[in-house]
Protein backbone atom coordinates (compact mmCIF):
# COMPACT_ATOMS: atom_id res chain seq x y z
CA UNK A 1 0.00 0.00 0.00
CA UNK A 2 1.31 3.38 -0.82
CA UNK A 3 1.51 6.13 1.84
CA UNK A 4 -1.01 9.18 0.72
CA UNK A 5 -0.53 12.50 1.37
CA UNK A 6 -2.80 14.53 4.06
CA UNK A 7 -5.60 16.59 2.14
CA UNK A 8 -5.23 20.50 2.05
CA UNK A 9 -7.86 22.50 3.88
CA UNK A 10 -9.98 22.64 1.08
CA UNK A 11 -9.93 19.06 -0.08
CA UNK A 12 -10.68 18.05 4.00
CA UNK A 13 -13.41 20.33 3.53
CA UNK A 14 -14.71 18.44 0.68
CA UNK A 15 -14.19 14.99 2.32
CA UNK A 16 -15.92 16.03 5.36
CA UNK A 17 -19.22 17.06 3.26
CA UNK A 18 -18.82 14.28 0.97
CA UNK A 19 -19.00 11.34 4.14
CA UNK A 20 -22.10 12.59 4.78
CA UNK A 21 -23.70 12.17 1.42
CA UNK A 22 -23.99 13.29 -2.05
CA UNK A 23 -22.72 17.22 -2.85
CA UNK A 24 -23.88 18.95 -5.95
CA UNK A 25 -21.37 21.42 -7.79
CA UNK A 26 -22.51 24.05 -6.84
CA UNK A 27 -22.24 23.23 -3.00
CA UNK A 28 -18.60 21.86 -4.20
CA UNK A 29 -17.82 25.96 -4.62
CA UNK A 30 -19.20 27.08 -1.38
CA UNK A 31 -17.48 24.08 0.65
CA UNK A 32 -14.24 24.28 -0.58
CA UNK A 33 -14.32 28.01 -1.29
CA UNK A 34 -13.40 27.97 -4.42
CA UNK A 35 -14.74 29.15 -8.34
CA UNK A 36 -14.40 25.38 -10.10
CA UNK A 37 -15.29 22.95 -7.11
CA UNK A 38 -14.72 20.09 -9.88
CA UNK A 39 -11.62 20.92 -9.83
CA UNK A 40 -10.73 19.92 -6.48
CA UNK A 41 -13.44 16.89 -7.09
CA UNK A 42 -10.81 15.64 -9.12
CA UNK A 43 -8.29 16.66 -7.07
CA UNK A 44 -9.61 13.72 -4.59
CA UNK A 45 -10.28 11.64 -7.04
CA UNK A 46 -6.51 11.56 -8.28
CA UNK A 47 -4.95 12.14 -4.93
CA UNK A 48 -7.11 9.30 -2.99
CA UNK A 49 -7.97 7.13 -5.74
CA UNK A 50 -12.09 8.05 -5.33
CA UNK A 51 -14.34 7.22 -8.22
CA UNK A 52 -16.68 10.63 -6.65
CA UNK A 53 -19.15 9.73 -9.95
CA UNK A 54 -21.28 12.61 -11.08
CA UNK A 55 -24.88 12.30 -12.05
CA UNK A 56 -26.78 14.44 -13.96
CA UNK A 57 -29.92 15.22 -12.35
CA UNK A 58 -32.68 17.48 -14.11
CA UNK A 59 -32.97 21.11 -12.40
CA UNK A 60 -34.66 24.48 -13.56
CA UNK A 61 -32.65 27.74 -14.09
CA UNK A 62 -33.35 31.10 -12.71
CA UNK A 63 -35.03 32.07 -15.53
CA UNK A 64 -37.48 28.94 -15.56
CA UNK A 65 -35.46 26.63 -18.61
CA UNK A 66 -35.25 22.87 -18.04
CA UNK A 67 -31.56 22.24 -17.88
CA UNK A 68 -29.25 19.66 -15.73
CA UNK A 69 -27.45 20.36 -12.86
CA UNK A 70 -23.90 17.57 -11.58
CA UNK A 71 -24.10 15.59 -8.32
CA UNK A 72 -20.95 13.84 -7.12
CA UNK A 73 -22.46 10.78 -5.35
CA UNK A 74 -19.83 8.74 -3.40
CA UNK A 75 -19.82 5.14 -3.58
CA UNK A 76 -19.78 2.79 -0.81
CA UNK A 77 -16.24 2.41 -1.57
CA UNK A 78 -15.82 5.67 -1.51
CA UNK A 79 -17.16 6.46 1.66
CA UNK A 80 -15.17 4.07 3.07
CA UNK A 81 -12.22 5.71 1.74
CA UNK A 82 -13.10 8.97 2.88
CA UNK A 83 -13.88 7.41 6.51
CA UNK A 84 -10.29 6.25 6.32
CA UNK A 85 -8.58 9.37 5.10
CA UNK A 86 -10.18 11.42 7.23
CA UNK A 87 -9.53 9.27 10.58
CA UNK A 88 -5.58 9.19 9.58
CA UNK A 89 -5.38 12.74 9.07
CA UNK A 90 -7.63 13.87 12.06
CA UNK A 91 -5.93 16.85 13.60
CA UNK A 92 -8.83 18.21 15.61
CA UNK A 93 -7.54 16.51 19.12
CA UNK A 94 -4.25 17.50 18.41
CA UNK A 95 -2.90 20.62 20.60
Amino acid sequence: MHAIAPPTPRQRRLLEALALGPVSREDADRIAPATNGPHFIGTLRRAYRLALPCERIPCTTIDGDPSWCGLYVPTAADRRSIARILAAFNTEDVA
